[in-house]
């Protein structure tokens, strides 16, 4: 009988600062020390508390809230023009999501960059961005001004979206309006307008023959949907 000694993986866990460093020193030219000074500076800008001494932390000593600023301080390191910020108030509470949020929008104006902010948290949106873009099944169905589309949506998808989220004040006891049925799989996506299983403005021989094409609807704005342009 032969014994094998089971075979075993090494994965390697680094600090908040050797990942923050990496990313100084593969874009930028400088030595171990200049990149730690910088790395210690970005993250005094996100409100890093102690950062002389966090930058010695590993992820599991830190915070989710922390661990978030650690994130942001990586990819502004080297001063982007553009930040794509995907989804960088999740599992975090709302205190710390309102921190998050406050930084996210004190550093785009020091900056003087543009944040792409990925989110379903329709809240999130609301207080952060200018533009907005709706997407069902990797498509655009809807574009504009933030205020136009929270107050005048175009969309049914959209529609269906600001009906389902709960109500304060005096409609707060009116029942959730949800939007019917399930997003399909990529691999068995439908004919025609991806949403028109769901949609209840559904046109038969119209909805589920042809892909309706981006129109304009408004100054600034647009939708994907054949109630439009017809």
């Amino acid at each position: 009988m032969v014994f094998q000694e089971p075979m075993t993986s090494f994965h390697p866990v680094y600090t908040i600062g050797n990942q923050i460093m990496e990313v100084i020193r593969l874009h930028q030219r400088c030595g171990k020390t200049e990149a730690r000074e910088r790395a210690v500076e970005i993250l005094a800008r996100v409100e890093m508390p102690n950062p002389e001494q966090q930058i010695n932390a590993y992820p599991f000593n830190l915070s989710g809230g922390m661990r978030q600023r650690a994130m942001i301080a990586m990819a502004l390191a080297c001063k982007p023009r553009l930040l794509i910020a995907d989804e960088p108030t999740s599992a975090v509470d709302v205190t710390i999501q309102a921190q998050i949020l406050r930084h996210l929008i004190r550093l785009q104006n020091e900056f003087g960059m543009s944040v792409m902010m990925i989110t379903h948290d329709l809240g999130v949106v609301a207080e952060t961005a200018h533009s907005l873009m709706i997407m069902y099944l990797g498509e655009n169905v809807e574009y504009g001004p933030i205020d136009e589309v929270f107050d005048d949506p175009k969309h049914p998808y959209t529609k269906g979206l600001l009906a389902s989220v709960p109500k304060l004040g005096k409609r707060a006891k009116m029942a959730l309006n949800p939007i019917m049925g399930s997003v399909p799989s990529l691999y068995e996506r439908p004919d025609g307008c991806p949403f028109h299983p769901r949609c209840p403005s559904y046109m038969s021989g119209v909805c589920d023959k042809g892909v309706p094409p981006l129109v304009e609807v408004g100054t600034g704005r647009q939708a994907r949907c054949f109630l439009y342009g017809r």
